[in-house]
């Protein structure tokens, strides 16, 4: 777990070529946020105005609100699968270069030919979030309701669909690898039951590497340098190194673990 970590680090000083499907990706976003950003932020912003919201109780929440929203939340809703999309476009680029070897173009490539299959995924992965956020609702419902038993239960259903998506996290480097959706869920699946207690290690080890880059990232927008104009593409190039370093990580860690 530890020699990924740091395997991830020393790649991005040794390779940096690894950071042109970052690069490219980090600004495709900034394109697509250019565009619709402003839009996002009245967007939610609405929601927030929780004095326009008519009179219901807990039960009738999620229908009151795509009654009231449809469109807006059309709008969020495809915006929100458009930068998954890029994300995992991200993802399968870097896999794709790690366990392939071939030229980083070629993974590049290999990810916008494989686009479709990206997108199933964010759309699998966008309805199991959905259902899981429903879950997440009845059962809060039932905690306000049942008190201490309820809230119990919520921990526990919590729990249990944090268990779920860890185990999953390893999905976009295995479609890197060439697999389908169906391989890749059974194989990450798979591969984090045998070794659960190294992949939490991992995403703790990843949360803490991006927490430091992100406090560095805190002292440079909270020194005189944050006024500076520049100050854009010092937020792209943090963004660029944490995005990259976080995709780099677990596939060098399968490599690792199945050498």
């Amino acid at each position: 777990m530890i020699s990924s970590l740091i395997s991830s680090v020393l790649m991005l000083a040794k390779k940096p070529k690894i950071l042109l499907p970052g690069i490219l990706f980090v600004i495709a976003d900034f394109i697509i946020r250019y565009f619709t950003e402003e839009q996002a932020i009245e967007v939610l912003f609405k929601f927030f105005e929780f004095s326009t919201y008519p009179v219901f109780n807990l039960q009738r929440m999620p229908f009151q609100l795509i009654a009231s929203y449809p469109g807006n939340l059309t709008f969020l809703g495809t915006l929100l699968i458009v930068n998954s999309v890029l994300g995992i476009m991200l993802s399968v680029s870097i896999a794709n270069f790690l366990f392939e070897k071939k030229s980083v173009l070629s993974s590049i490539m290999y990810s916008v030919s494989n686009i479709i299959k990206i997108l199933g995924f964010v759309l699998f992965f966008g309805l199991m979030m959905l259902f899981s956020v429903i879950v997440l609702w009845i059962v809060s419902a039932f905690a306000i309701a049942a008190g201490i038993i309820g809230m119990i239960v919520l921990i526990l259903v919590i729990l249990l669909e944090g268990f779920v998506l860890v185990h999953f996290a390893f999905v976009p480097a295995l479609l890197g690898k060439g697999m389908k959706i169906k391989e890749a869920l059974k194989e990450s699946w798979n591969f984090t039951t045998k070794q659960f207690i190294s992949v939490i290690l991992l995403l703790i080890g990843i949360m803490i590497i991006n927490f430091v880059l992100g406090q560095v990232y805190a002292l440079i927008v909270n020194s005189s340098f944050g006024e500076n104009d520049l100050m854009v593409l010092v937020e792209m190039v943090f963004s660029l190194i944490i995005l990259t370093y976080s995709n780099i990580v677990f596939p060098l860690f399968y490599l690792n673990k199945n050498k």
